[in-house]
């Protein structure tokens, strides 16, 4: 391999090393908070609408009868 050719080569593998550190680095962040914890599906029928909530890192599904509750106070444990 030529050396003109090499010189093209190792900026451009540098800059490929380093944006693959910057997405382990960016994206492994240990002891956060979780994000996107619970998920939400609403179901209707026969004009009755039902509101299930998720918490994706429990498994638990609980469903929705006062907007104003925490998640821990709702039905369905």
């Amino acid at each position: 391999m030529s050396t003109n050719a090499l010189q093209k080569k190792v900026p451009l593998f540098i800059l490929g090393a380093l944006s693959v550190l910057a997405v382990l680095f960016l994206t492994g962040a240990k002891g956060m908070n979780p994000v996107g914890q619970y998920q939400m599906e609403i179901v209707v029928r026969d004009r009755i609408t039902q509101i299930y909530v998720m918490d994706t890192t429990t498994g638990v599904v609980k469903w929705v009868d006062d907007m104003n509750k925490p998640f821990a106070e709702l039905k369905g444990d």
